[in-house]
């Protein structure tokens, strides 16, 4: 047990008692099988005998996890999940009513909101899901590959990196998270994919939608495709995938050919607490500090070995809050960059139907799905891009369960109000993603000295606000959005639109309707931030924290994944590039083994 803390370093929290022998709970039983026991947990702290410590267990971590135990079968990893082993899958997967788990408690917000952003168009950010698995059991599976133009403002070294679209690097992403081609996956995505993506690839790029830059069939993410007739497939979650690299490697330990992966859920990170000691020495900014115990909401510190190394994967926004919580600009003045930048994605939801007659050969009985991914660029560069489901749905109440499981995003899918009544129609939802700016001084990420002996894991506070280059790009990706189903309904066939009142004194959601003009901003911008991006930058100048080697500056033994380090964010969906850096990382770190 390390009692020596950096000043700013509060007491740890009470542990309320974890367990009770009579009366398990499902986590328990779960446990008993795959996760460490709180004994074992002791038995580590005694020991330290690990070489990796990776925080979180979503989709970094596993990438990190599985190149490690790829280039070297024989590391001992112990992966330190803040939350309970809730879904065991995607909740696509699940029976339909796990609907209902979307949202709602499911999701934390380890920050305080800035009052200007809650009084702005943002009005909220979304949070983070605090369980085993992480956003990978709710994520929308989309996973396009960026080309080196769009990853606008990055440092050589990660362009260089990441190499072009074809390159080993996306590759291996592509490889780990099964990204398909929607024209590969089969029924639902028939015919109806086919023409839409055959309308699409004549109009774009072009006059129909001069913004747009590609199209394409979306690439998804799947848990598997399936190779009979009566199956399509599902949905992608790192859950089963950390569990299978498990027993993987009990296997390796029972035949001395590697060692156990070690999972720990109910392990909440609070601080990294280093050898500096108090009080502290004078500060030498040309000596880089050391990590040696990482301390959590659990009895015991664990202890680092020196030449163990701390792997931080729980997302963008834990992560700059642990850094900033475990280190001061006196000792790591690097720490000055985080959170000076934030980036992500905000986003409009426009739906619209064209009359069945307006495509061939659609068969009159089934369902059907298309996804369709349309990337643009606004006139001031900054980027966006549509994501399109359509659904051709003949008996709306038969085709619900197969509709919420198959369509590429349940969030972005079309709703029983908008299918009944559409038995003749083709529905398109689209959601358009569009990049914040990085050159906003009034986005930012820090400390909340208020927060002084609440949960340190949720110790910042966050603005987000939109500046003029935000609202003039949101103006041109609405439009290129409108000119996209124009496109794909084809020439002369008319568009009827939805449109969905707002709530006035009641928070029940007034009927919506199908009219021939388009809908008002007012009923298509969501609020809400998604994907956000850039708190911990990667670069080789002073402004950013994190070197080329993804270590944090000014400290030995600690490494940054994720949409974090990207100094701008682009549009696209962030999973596939942020796991190939993972993966990168690990691959520096560890030689591939004889």
């Amino acid at each position: 047990m390390n009692n020596q803390d950096p000043p700013h370093v509060l007491p740890r929290l009470p542990v309320p008692n974890r367990r009770n022998k009579y009366s398990p709970t499902a986590s328990e039983v779960i446990a008993s099988d795959f996760l460490i026991s709180d004994e074992t947990w002791e038995d580590i702290c005694n020991t330290g005998d690990v070489d990796y410590i990776v925080i979180g267990s979503g989709f970094t971590a596993l990438a990190f996890v599985d190149q490690t135990l790829k280039q070297d079968p024989t590391k001992k990893i112990i992966c330190l999940e803040r939350g309970d082993f809730w879904l065991p899958d995607h909740f696509q997967n699940l029976p339909l009513p796990f609907k209902y788990t979307l949202g709602g408690p499911s999701e934390t917000f380890p920050f305080s909101l800035s009052r200007n952003t809650y009084d702005s168009a943002v009005k909220f950010v979304h949070g983070s899901t605090p369980f085993f698995g992480g956003r990978s059991i709710f994520w929308s599976a989309w996973s396009p590959t960026p080309t080196p133009e769009l990853m606008r403002q990055w440092p050589e070294s990660m362009i260089e990196t990441a190499g072009q679209p074809d390159s080993e690097f996306f590759e291996r992403a592509k490889s780990l998270l099964r990204v398909t081609s929607a024209s590969e996956i089969g029924p639902p995505y028939a015919s109806l994919q086919a023409q839409l993506d055959a309308r699409l690839q004549a109009a774009i790029p072009g006059q129909r939608v001069p913004s747009a830059t590609d199209a394409f069939p979306a690439p998804m993410s799947v848990g598997a495709v399936a190779q009979s007739t009566t199956i399509r497939f599902t949905k992608f979650s790192t859950p089963g995938a950390l569990l299978t690299l498990y027993e993987q490697q009990q296997e390796h330990q029972k035949n001395d050919t590697g060692s156990a992966l070690l999972l720990a859920t109910n392990t909440a990170v609070q601080y990294l607490i280093t050898d500096l000691g108090f009080p502290p020495p004078p500060p030498n900014i040309d000596e880089d500090v050391t990590v040696k115990f990482v301390r959590s909401n659990r009895p015991s510190d664990l202890p680092v070995r020196p030449d163990t190394k701390i792997i931080l994967c729980a997302g963008t926004f834990p992560n700059a809050t642990l850094l900033l919580n475990s280190f001061s600009e006196t000792n790591v003045p690097y720490i000055a960059g985080i959170g000076k930048m934030v980036t992500g994605h905000f986003l409009s939801h426009v739906v619209g139907r064209v009359h069945r007659s307006a495509f061939m050969a659609l068969d009159p009985d089934s369902l059907e799905i298309s996804a369709e991914y349309i990337a643009g660029i606004a006139s001031n560069q900054l980027q966006y891009h549509i994501q399109v489901t359509g659904i051709a749905s003949p008996d709306p109440r038969q085709d619900a369960e197969d509709a919420a499981r198959f369509c590429p995003d349940y969030a972005a899918a079309a709703s029983q109000e908008q299918l009944k009544g559409s038995e003749d129609y083709v529905i398109f939802v689209c959601a358009t993603l569009g990049e914040l700016s990085e050159n906003n001084p009034d986005s930012w990420f820090r400390r909340d000295e208020n927060s002084r002996g609440s949960d340190p894991t949720a110790s910042c506070v966050l603005q987000v606000l939109l500046n003029q280059a935000d609202n003039q790009l949101w103006d041109e990706m609405d439009e290129a959005t409108f000119q996209a189903i124009g496109a794909m309904a084809g020439d002369g066939n008319a568009v009827e639109w939805w449109h969905q009142p707002q709530p006035e004194d009641s928070q029940e959601l007034p009927p919506g309707v199908w009219k021939g003009e388009r809908p008002g901003q007012d009923t298509i911008r969501m609020p809400g931030i998604v994907h956000e991006a850039s708190l911990i930058p990667l670069g080789s100048d002073n402004e950013c924290p994190v070197d080329e080697n993804y270590k944090v500056k000014g400290v030995s033994n600690v490494y940054v994944t994720g949409a974090a380090l990207f100094p701008t964010c682009g549009s696209w969906n962030p999973t596939m590039t942020m796991c190939g850096f993972a993966q990168d990382l690990a691959i520096k770190l560890t030689p591939k083994a004889n």
